[in-house]
C-alpha cells in the first residue's frame, strides 16, 4: 500500500506548477514592460523636483563626532519614536537608502514611507528596498506603479513564488504540496540604511502595528540605530541579498508585468493618514531627537553585524552542537550562549525550543539563570506557535530551569509601552483600523485600547554582551529563514537591554510559568510520568493534565528568594488566563497534542 501512493505528492506537485506556474515571461514581452518603464522614468526624471516639497533636513546625527573604531548607538523602545526616527533618516539621506524587510504594507504607516522614499528618490538619492514577497506589498498596480515611479527608486522582492508578485490563497495551498521548502525560506531581515553611516536593526516591520498606530493590537519592539564602522558591514549584507538571483524585479513577473503592460496603473498610494500630522511637523523640531540622543545614547567599541546568506542551508540548523562563529546566524547565537557563566536575558514573542537550542541550554552549568520574557497566549498573535511550545513546558522549567514570564495582554503599564495608548481608545472608538492578512479575531474580552504584544527578540549574557535581532530563537529562524543582528559587548549598553526588558517581567505586566502544586493522593508523580511520556510523542498527545499553568504575584507582595516558597506566595490563575475564547482555547489544545511534529516551522 505505501509503495503503490508513494508517487502521489510529485505528481501532485506537478498538477500544481502546471496549474499554477505557468511560463515566465517572453522575451518580448519583457522588453515591452521595460520599453514602458524607461518611458515613465523619463517622465518622472523631467518633472524631477516640481512637486516635491521634502527637502533634506540638518540633522543632529551628522554633528555626531566618533573616535577610531567607536560606534554610538541609539535605542528605539517606542514605535511612535520608531516612525519619527525612519522619516527623519530618509529625509536627511544624501546619497543611498536601503530597506530591507519582511513585512512592508501600504497601511497608514507604509504609504508614508513610501511617499517618502519616492521623494527621496526624485531630489537624487538612491533608494533600494527589498522586501519578502510572502507578506509585503499585496498589491499588484501598487507595485508597478512604484516600478515606474523614478529611476532612483528600486524594488525587489525576495522568494517570489510561480513567476508572480502576489499569490493567492489557492496558490498557497498548491505551494505547500509542490514547494514546501521554498514556501517556508523567508527574508526575515530588518533593516535600514541611510549613506552607509546609519543603520537601523533590530525585530520591527513596516507596518501601523509596529508603530503604535494599530486600534486592536500594537507590537513592544525594539531596534537600535547604529552610527559607525559596522554600518559598512550592513550594507555588504543588504547587497548579498540585492544581487542574489532570488531577488526579482516585480517587472520581470507575470502579474505585475500584465499590469505594466495594460496600462491599468490607477491605484496609488493611499492619502496620508491625518494622524500621522504629528510626525511629520515633527521634522522640523530636532529638539526631539536632541534630547533623544542625549538621554539613550551609548558610545561604545565593539559591535558586531550578522547576517545569514541569502541562500542559507536548512541542514546546517539541523545539528544538536553549536559549531561556533560563522556565516549562520544561529551558529553565532549558539556559540554565545555557550560561554554564559552567571545569567541569560531572553526575550522573544515566539518561545519554541529546536533540538539544537535545547542542547545548547542543557549544555550551560546549572548554576546559569535563565530568564525567559515571551507572549502568553493571550498577547500572542501566533496561536499555533505558542500551542507547541506549550508542549516543552516542563522541559523548559524541570530540566532546563529557565524562569519563564508570560506577558499579558493588557498590562498595567501599557500607557508606557504604547505612549499613543489614550489616542488609540480615541481612534478606535471612532472605528479606525488596520487589518493585517490573515489576522486571527482577538482571544481576550473586549477592552477600549488594543491588546499589547512582544516582539522584541533580545539576549543579554552575563551583563557584558547583548544580541539585538530579527531571530526568534526558534526553529522557523534556525531552519527557514535568514535573520540578521547585532552583538554588543558593552556592559553599560547590556545594562541598558536588562532594563528594557524588566519592566515586562513586572507581575502587573506579566505571568510566571511554573509547574504545578503537588497534587495530593502522591498522584503528582503520575500525572509529570505520563505527560512526559506522551509529549515526547510528534503527535497524539493522549494525556489531559498539564503539568505547568501560570501564577500571579499578589499585588503588594514580594517575591519569595527560596524556590521552594513559590507556591505559597505565588496564586495560580490557570492555564490560558485571560483568554475567553472557546474557539482559541480548542484549537489551541488541538494543535498541540496533535501537531507536535510542525515544531520545525514555528
Amino acid at each position: 500500500m505505501a509503495a503503490a501512493f508513494r508517487w502521489w505528492r510529485p505528481a501532485a506537485g506537478l498538477l500544481v506548477l502546471l496549474l499554477l506556474v505557468g511560463c515566465a515571461l517572453s522575451p518580448s514581452q519583457q522588453a515591452a514592460i521595460d520599453q514602458r518603464i524607461e518611458q515613465a522614468h523619463a517622465k518622472a526624471d523631467s518633472l524631477a523636483g516640481i512637486a516635491d516639497d521634502s527637502v533634506p533636513i540638518n540633522t543632529p546625527l551628522d554633528d555626531l563626532q566618533l573616535g577610531q573604531g567607536e560606534h554610538h548607538l541609539l535605542v528605539i523602545d517606542h514605535g511612535s519614536d520608531a516612525l519619527s526616527l525612519r522619516l527623519h533618516l530618509i529625509r536627511q539621506a544624501r546619497y543611498e537608502i536601503l530597506v530591507q524587510n519582511y513585512i512592508f504594507l501600504d497601511d497608514s504607516a507604509g504609504s508614508l514611507l513610501l511617499a517618502e522614499l519616492e521623494a527621496a528618490a526624485r531630489r537624487g538619492v538612491r533608494v533600494r528596498v527589498l522586501v519578502d514577497a510572502l507578506f509585503s506589498l499585496p498589491d499588484r498596480a501598487l507595485q508597478a506603479r512604484l516600478s515606474m515611479a523614478h529611476p532612483n527608486f528600486e524594488l525587489k522582492l525576495y522568494n517570489p513564488l510561480f513567476e508572480t508578485a502576489v499569490i493567492g490563497d489557492a496558490a498557497f495551498l498548491g505551494a505547500i504540496a509542490c514547494c514546501f521548502r521554498r514556501l517556508n525560506h523567508r527574508m526575515h531581515n530588518k533593516l535600514l540604511v541611510a549613506d552607509a553611516r546609519h543603520g537601523v536593526v533590530g525585530g520591527r516591520n513596516n507596518a501601523d502595528r509596529y508603530f503604535d498606530l494599530d486600534t486592536r493590537m500594537n507590537f513592544q519592539d525594539l531596534e537600535i540605530l547604529v552610527t559607525g564602522p559596522v554600518v559598512e558591514d550592513m550594507v555588504a549584507g543588504f547587497d548579498a541579498f540585492w544581487q542574489h538571483p532570488r531577488s526579482r524585479r516585480p517587472s520581470g513577473l507575470r502579474d505585475v508585468g500584465r499590469v505594466i503592460v495594460e496600462g491599468t496603473l490607477e491605484n496609488s498610494l493611499a492619502p496620508i493618514d491625518p494622524r500621522l500630522d504629528d510626525f511629520i511637523d515633527r521634522l522640523n523640531q530636532t529638539a526631539w531627537l536632541e534630547s533623544w540622543l542625549e538621554r539613550g545614547g551609548y558610545r561604545v567599541g565593539r559591535v558586531e553585524y550578522f547576517n545569514d546568506p541569502p541562500d542559507k542551508p536548512w541542514w546546517r540548523a539541523r545539528r544538536n552542537e553549536p559549531t561556533g562563529y560563522g556565516q549562520d546566524s544561529t551558529d553565532q547565537l549558539h556559540a554565545l550562549l555557550a560561554g554564559a557563566r552567571k545569567e541569560v536575558w531572553l526575550q522573544t514573542p515566539y518561545f519554541v525550543l529546536s533540538p539544537a537550542f535545547r542542547s545548547t541550554l542543557a549544555g550551560m552549568e546549572k548554576s546559569v539563570d535563565v530568564i525567559v520574557s515571551s507572549n502568553s497566549l493571550a498577547a500572542t498573535d501566533a496561536f499555533p506557535v505558542y500551542a507547541i511550545s506549550r508542549r516543552q513546558r516542563l522541559v523548559m522549567i524541570e530540566e532546563l530551569g529557565i524562569r519563564l514570564y508570560e506577558s499579558k495582554p493588557f498590562p498595567a503599564d501599557r500607557h508606557r509601552f504604547i505612549r499613543r495608548y489614550p489616542a488609540l481608545i480615541e481612534e478606535r472608538a471612532a472605528g479606525i483600523d488596520s487589518p493585517m492578512r490573515g489576522d486571527p479575531s482577538t482571544a481576550t474580552r473586549q477592552m477600549p485600547g488594543p491588546r499589547v504584544s512582544l516582539h522584541a527578540k533580545v539576549m543579554v549574557i552575563d551583563g557584558q554582551v547583548s544580541v539585538v535581532t530579527s531571530h526568534n530563537f526558534d526553529p522557523r529562524s534556525e531552519i527557514f529563514n535568514t535573520e540578521n543582528g547585532i552583538v554588543v559587548y558593552d556592559q553599560g549598553f547590556a545594562r541598558a537591554m536588562q532594563d528594557f526588558i524588566l519592566p515586562m517581567l513586572a507581575p502587573r505586566n506579566a505571568w510566571r510559568v511554573e509547574r504545578r502544586e503537588s497534587d495530593p493522593g502522591g498522584l503528582a508523580g503520575v500525572n509529570r510520568s505520563l505527560a512526559e511520556f506522551f509529549r515526547r510523542w510528534p503527535t497524539l498527545d493522549l494525556w489531559p493534565g498539564y503539568t505547568t499553568m501560570s501564577f500571579q504575584l499578589p499585588s503588594g507582595v514580594e517575591e519569595p528568594d527560596d524556590p521552594d516558597q513559590f507556591h505559597e506566595v505565588w496564586l495560580p490563575v490557570g492555564v490560558s488566563p485571560e483568554v475567553v475564547s472557546t474557539q482559541r482555547r480548542l484549537m489551541t489544545g488541538l494543535v498541540s497534542r496533535m501537531f507536535g511534529f510542525l515544531w520545525p516551522i514555528m
